[in-house]
């Protein structure tokens, strides 16, 4: 693994949301070596939620993994998997941007001037969008991004469908499996390798959100990053041996 690799390993690529109902389109990518009080930081600048009243949590769609409460941790020592929901929470925030108080509902106007007054404390905190440093933080994330895929494209090139493979994931058990498709996904970014495990350790059949990649049995197909996978004259594992 070259040192471009080993530094694209040692990164999350996640989904920032509010509501888990409404994440961004784009993942962001971040360091696993980050401190949780640095990424509340950085998390400020894009959501507008205080970084002192900040609550995070991991999500895999719905389900809670964790929370991630104590922010001298580092992002990688709790179980975030790319692709996951990293949901900001900020009471404080919430309570002062309620459209109803004691059953009172607001009305249009009300709403908008709310609206309007969040707008200008965004603006002259300089958080969120009006921060001068987000367009500069969303440029660096493109050319990391930018710079995976190049590198995912470079991996998936070298592989066959039919080869043997060995995948490696974090928190989870070594597997041996075959490579059955390489490329794009519908619903993610960057390049993504189609294996058969050996085992049913999979999610699916070959199939996602209603489109077919690839044959297999149940619970025997998943979709790993490329530098999860490395090709080689693996053994079929066995239980019985």
């Amino acid at each position: 693994m070259n040192h471009q690799e080993n530094q694209l390993s040692d990164m999350l690529e996640v989904f920032i949301c509010t509501k888990l109902s409404e994440p961004e389109i784009n993942t962001r990518r971040y360091r696993k070596g980050m401190t949780i009080s640095d990424l509340k930081n950085k998390l400020e600048m894009i959501t507008g939620r205080s970084a002192g009243t900040m609550i995070l949590s991991a999500y895999d769609k719905d389900k809670l993994i964790a929370k991630l409460d104590d922010d001298d941790s580092q992002l990688g020592s709790y179980p975030v998997e790319n692709g996951m929901f990293l949901l900001v929470d900020d009471p404080a925030y919430e309570a002062s941007d309620q459209d109803s108080i004691d059953g009172y509902k607001m009305t249009e106007e009300e709403y908008n001037a709310k609206q309007e007054t969040l707008k200008s404390f965004l603006k002259n905190n300089k958080l969120g969008k009006y921060n001068p440093e987000y367009l500069k933080q969303r440029e660096q994330e493109n050319l990391e991004k930018e710079q995976q895929e190049n590198i995912e494209k470079e991996q998936i090139d070298k592989m066959e469908i039919g080869q043997r493979c060995c995948i490696r994931l974090p928190n989870k058990p070594v597997q041996h499996g075959t490579v059955m498709y390489k490329g794009r996904l519908d619903d993610k970014n960057g390049y993504w390798v189609g294996v058969k495990y050996d085992e049913p350790y999979g999610k699916h059949n070959g199939t996602l959100n209603g489109k077919k990649y690839f044959e297999t049995l149940p619970k025997y197909g998943s979709f790993v990053s490329p530098s999860a996978v490395e090709i080689g004259d693996f053994p079929v594992l066995d239980d019985e041996l």
